[in-house]
Formats: C-alpha cells, structure tokens, sequence
C-alpha cells in the first residue's frame, strides 16, 4: 500500500469507512467502522454520505483495475 497523506477529516472518513468494508477479519472491520464513527462524530449527513460513496467508489475502482 503506498503511503497516503490525510490532510482533512473528510479524507480520513473516507480512508476508514475503505478500511472497513475491506477489512479481512471481523475484528478489523470493527476497529475499521469504530475509527469511522468516531471520525464520523459533528459532521453533516451529507458529507458524511459523500464520504460513504467515495469509498465505495474507491472500492470498486480497486476491484476492477487491479
């Protein structure tokens, strides 16, 4: 994995909420998704929702062009 810069909280939900939908094991996924509440915690719904979508776009992304 290349090192990656988070210079805003928006990026770092992003990042978690990527984290925890890959996550290999149960107790990774839920380090993952507790990591994102909590980054998650005095943000808007709709930045939050971005974020969700940019993960799972990111995801898929992934998917297809590995």
């Amino acid at each position: 994995m290349a090192d990656i810069e988070i210079e805003t909280s928006e990026q770092a939900l992003t990042l978690a909420l990527k984290l925890a939908i890959q996550a290999p094991t149960d107790e990774q996924h839920k380090l993952a998704t507790d990591m994102a509440i909590s980054i998650a915690h005095g943000m808007s719904p709709d930045t939050v929702r971005i974020c969700k979508l940019a993960a799972m776009a990111a995801v898929e992304y992934e998917d297809t062009f590995k």
